[in-house]
């Protein structure tokens, strides 16, 4: 048995071999890292970096959202048929939006066009000075937030600035366990954990401050997120069983699909660097 602490406290044998100590033998050390009422793990006894500096530098900034006082009102737990990186190749392009995600795209026009911000357009340029939602990826006029009417549902956040507001969403990505979504009136967190090679567990939760839980209706903010990650993992599990096909070998990335890309380095990268013990024992 192990202490808190991890150190090994006491063995089932009746003796112990010559030499034996119990402190070289403790649990295996992670490293910790905590950021804004979250605690990272890395499996890495000697992580070099930060839980803040494995967002993606793309993320955008949630710094006005009081993440750290916020409670859990909801949470969402499900399996999808798919591998992980599937997930994450969904995640970043909205190609697949119009015909999957309806009601999202009715939500976040630009969403409809296929597209995930206003770059992404070929001809950005024309539209740069245009703020209407179908070209800025504002929710749409008259909307607020991501719910089932796109209203809000119980107090907003003061601290958020004009811009803000008036975005709908601002996401922040950490590769490859975690995203989480600012709204104006709550906060959305969805994280990831492989089951093997065909399954992932996907864990959403909504949050919101704790004086507002009574004051929300939370069914209507639920409803809506659950219905856009279950398109997406349903999306996702199509996928995964067309790569069981023994004629694919690999597709072509898009123009809009820049992210992908991205993504895809990232994992080589990581390949690359990764280095089992059986492969250095075998040089």
């Amino acid at each position: 048995s192990y202490s808190l602490r991890g150190d090994l406290v006491r063995v089932p044998s009746k003796s112990l071999p010559e030499g034996f100590d119990k402190a070289d033998y403790p649990l295996y050390r992670v490293a910790l890292s905590l950021w804004r009422g979250f605690v990272f793990v890395n499996l890495a006894e000697e992580a070099e970096d930060s839980a803040e500096s494995s967002f993606d530098r793309a993320s955008g900034d949630l710094s006005n959202w009081p993440l750290e006082t916020l409670v859990t009102g909801h949470r969402l737990t499900k399996v999808m048929n798919c591998n992980w990186k599937i997930f994450w190749e969904n995640f970043n392009e909205c190609l697949h939006c119009p015909g999957v995600h309806k009601d999202l795209s009715r939500l976040v026009p630009i969403y409809g066009r296929g597209l995930m911000a206003r770059h992404d357009d070929p001809e950005w340029a024309r539209h740069a000075d245009n703020d209407d939602p179908e070209f800025s990826g504002r929710v749409r006029t008259g909307a607020e937030t991501w719910s089932k009417d796109g209203h809000v549902h119980g107090p907003v956040f003061s601290g958020l600035t004009s811009a803000e507001r008036a975005s709908g969403q601002t996401y922040a990505t950490s590769l490859p366990s975690m995203f989480i979504v600012g709204h104006v009136d709550y906060m959305r967190t969805v994280r990831l954990a492989p089951l093997g090679p065909e399954q992932t567990e996907l864990t959403a939760e909504w949050l919101f401050a704790p004086d507002a839980l009574g004051k929300t209706d939370i069914d209507n903010i639920v409803a809506f997120g659950t219905q856009v990650l279950e398109e997406d993992a349903a999306i996702c599990e199509v996928n995964q069983k067309g790569l069981h096909s023994m004629r694919h070998e690999a597709g072509v990335l898009m123009p809009e699909e820049y992210d992908l890309h991205r993504f895809h380095d990232w994992v080589r990268e990581r390949h690359a660097a990764f280095k089992t013990p059986s492969a250095d024992s075998a040089r």
